[in-house]
């Protein structure tokens, strides 16, 4: 990860708690794999993870990618896949007729994601919100996995959410005032304070 030291430092300096869990967790290896190719599944994945547990969102990605074998979102994969093989891997119908509109749209403007990566957060989000099946919160996890923007912070996802209540209010319920105050001792790295809640999160299902 680039400037691992500097973030880890910061994070450390700025949150009493992420000390212990950066020597639990490790370093986050989610910052290291930025490819322009990759942008297209990275959206796509987004919209197949919305309102899922990441146990769940994972068995739907697998499934889709069996029925050619492959590794990688295609718009050309979609455009090819038929709207029941779709439906059969567990996806709604909404989030089928969502993905099969957007793999038309990048696949008669192939530059349309790419484009993005030169544009500012709030510029992104805006585009993104545009197209069928994309709110906010898939927009903001499409800059953080797609974009690898590294001061995101998405306030609607409950994943994150139930990390940060964990560790910062002993699993109470707090407002948004309050999750805001921790956020911000995390800027400009929101992101990677994100991840480490998101572990949390995750421990606590198993």
């Amino acid at each position: 990860m680039k400037n691992w030291e500097e973030i880890k430092n910061h994070l450390i300096f700025n949150d009493s708690q992420m000390l212990n869990l950066i020597n639990h967790y490790g370093e986050p290896n989610m910052l290291d794999n930025f490819d322009k190719s990759n942008l297209f599944d990275s959206l796509i994945n987004s919209i197949i993870s919305q309102q899922l547990s990441t146990r769940v969102a994972r068995v739907i990605k697998s499934r889709l990618y069996s029925f050619e074998k492959i590794d990688q979102f295609t718009p050309k994969y979609f455009l090819n896949l038929k709207f029941n093989d779709m439906r059969s891997c567990g996806l709604s119908g909404a989030k089928c007729r969502y993905i099969k509109s957007i793999a038309g749209i990048c696949f008669e403007s192939p530059d349309f994601l790419n484009d993005l990566i030169s544009k500012t957060d709030d510029q992104v989000i805006e585009e993104l919100v545009n197209l069928n099946g994309v709110g906010e919160w898939t927009a903001q996890m499409f800059l953080m996995f797609g974009l690898n923007r590294i001061d995101i912070f998405a306030p609607n996802d409950v994943g994150l959410l139930n990390g940060i209540r964990h560790i910062y209010f002993d699993g109470e319920i707090t407002n948004i005032s309050e999750i805001q105050d921790v956020v911000k001792k995390w800027k400009p790295y929101r992101t990677i304070g994100s991840w480490y809640m998101w572990q949390v999160a995750n421990s606590l299902q198993k």
